[in-house]
């Protein structure tokens, strides 16, 4: 059976008023937490870089912490590589990447400038996230261990899903979106740890607007653009096991953002690292030993797909894809943060001294981006994290799930404060509060005109209603 028609269908015809409200109430937290994560990235160079490519426009999509306006792609690409520059934005662990990043900056640019409000980007959100999840789970873990990166490839077609809806084009609308998408979809895992992986994410966004937009002009493609031998999922799964039928089973019944959820990123750097900085931390607390008491830290890491590729990192950015950087700053800084993961820290005689004494224990059975979660979940008693100390004590910790996993979630105070944190970045404290109740309240905006307007930067916001 086809399932891109099944698929479409659902995209453009599941009614808004049946999606959940606990579904729209983890958008909310998750559009609050990306558009955080993506005004800090914006004065970061993946973002400022790439703006230059984006022509000034009085009019038009907010490129997000510039104070600029531009065409819904430019704003889509530059907001995406933004959202996704310091590598602090939300996981999901049926997509094995970043459901937000893509998906968030495309929604807005095209709702702020076709007038949708705000409970249209919700559902549209909830919609694409859907897409993005079960992508993930059909074409399996062998599409990420091929070197394919979920977030940029899935993510484009998510995004395009959610434009679809936005645009209202109907179900040949969007199989034609889909199509275009499917085309469009690329990124390398061999880019991690450069400008390129936030790159990913801002061009996955612009497909996403840019395939919806032409369907909507009727651009052609083929309208099964999934499925068959020389589909997405065939071509994209690189030999592995495919099960197609996970983008149809339980549509509007079962839902991404609550199962298996979206994770909240508490630390600026690869997820792969959070549970064992987690440990990390939790050892500290317990036993605060000193960064010159340690003779050796052992993490347990999978040989399978593993993000974690650079073992001896000499840029702020490679550090965020170093399980050794980031242990030993954890271990040397008691802290980890936005200023972790500068060029000069990561070059620090007394950091380099510590990542030469952490070393990775490949473990074979853990499943690519989620960890030890099966395993511990299994009953396997398997620390995540040893220290040995020179005065011979062994300190051993393992974390089933991280801060701010769906199982282990932030409050939404919490959201909050790393939203300010992020946010005050790039806009003033008057307008960080007023994108707090603006973004609490999307449920009943009538239209993004002052979420824009803040989010670009602009000193005079234009209010919009509510309802």
């Amino acid at each position: 059976m086809a399932v891109t028609p099944t698929l479409a269908e659902f995209i453009a015809g599941f009614p808004t008023d049946r999606i959940p409200l606990p579904a729209l109430d983890v958008a909310t937290r998750a559009i609050l937490d990306t558009l955080g994560v993506a005004l800090a990235g914006s004065v970061e160079p993946p973002a400022t870089l790439t703006a230059q490519l984006a022509p000034n426009l009085s009019d038009g999509a907010a490129l997000w912490g510039q104070n600029r306006h531009t065409t819904p792609a430019y704003a889509a690409l530059v907001n995406g590589a933004a959202a996704h520059a310091l590598d602090y934005d939300d996981v999901q662990h049926s997509l094995r990447g970043h459901p937000s990043a893509p998906v968030v900056p495309a929604l807005f640019a095209v709702a702020e400038t076709t007038g949708r409000s705000g409970r249209d980007v919700l559902a549209a959100y909830v919609i694409a996230d859907e897409v993005a999840g079960r992508l993930g789970a059909a074409i399996g873990a062998s599409h990420y261990i091929a070197g394919w990166h979920n977030t940029s490839t899935l993510g484009a077609l998510a995004a395009a899903a959610g434009c679809a809806r936005l645009l209202g084009l109907g179900p040949e609308g969007t199989r034609r979106a889909l199509g275009i998408a499917a085309s469009m979809a690329s990124g390398l895992k061999k880019n991690f740890g450069t400008m390129t992986k936030p790159l990913h994410a801002g061009l996955a966004a612009r497909v996403g607007v840019e395939a919806a937009t032409l369907a909507s002009l009727d651009f052609t493609a083929d309208d099964s653009s999934l499925d068959g031998p020389l589909g997405f999922l065939a071509i994209y799964s690189a030999g592995g096991a495919i099960k197609a039928e996970a983008l149809t089973e339980d549509l509007g019944e079962r839902w991404q953002v609550l199962d298996p959820g979206i994770a909240v990123k508490v630390y600026p750097c690869c997820a792969e690292t959070h549970r064992a900085l987690d440990a990390i931390f939790l050892l500290l607390a317990a036993e605060p030993f000193r960064p010159e008491e340690v003779e050796a830290v052992e993490a347990l890491v999978s040989p399978v797909g593993t993000p974690l590729i650079h073992t001896s990192p000499k840029t702020g950015l490679e550090g965020k894809f170093s399980i050794e950087y980031c242990l030993a700053a954890a271990i040397l800084d008691r802290q980890i943060n936005l200023a972790t993961f500068t060029d000069e820290m990561v070059n620090r005689p007394e950091v380099r001294a510590l990542m030469a004494r952490v070393k990775r224990v490949w473990y074979d059975s853990l499943p690519v981006g989620s960890g030890l979660q099966d395993d511990l979940h299994s009953g396997v008693d398997v620390p995540l994290v040893k220290v040995y100390l020179k005065d011979g004590r062994v300190l051993s910790r393992r974390v089933e799930e991280p801060r701010g996993d769906p199982k282990n979630p932030v409050s939404w105070e919490e959201l909050v404060a790393k939203f300010r944190d992020c946010a005050g970045r790039a806009l003033t404290p008057g307008a960080v509060d007023r994108l707090v109740a603006l973004v609490r309240e999307l449920p009943n905006l009538t239209d993004l005109r002052e979420v824009s307007a803040l989010l670009a930067g602009s000193s005079t916001p234009v209010r919009e209603t509510t309802r």
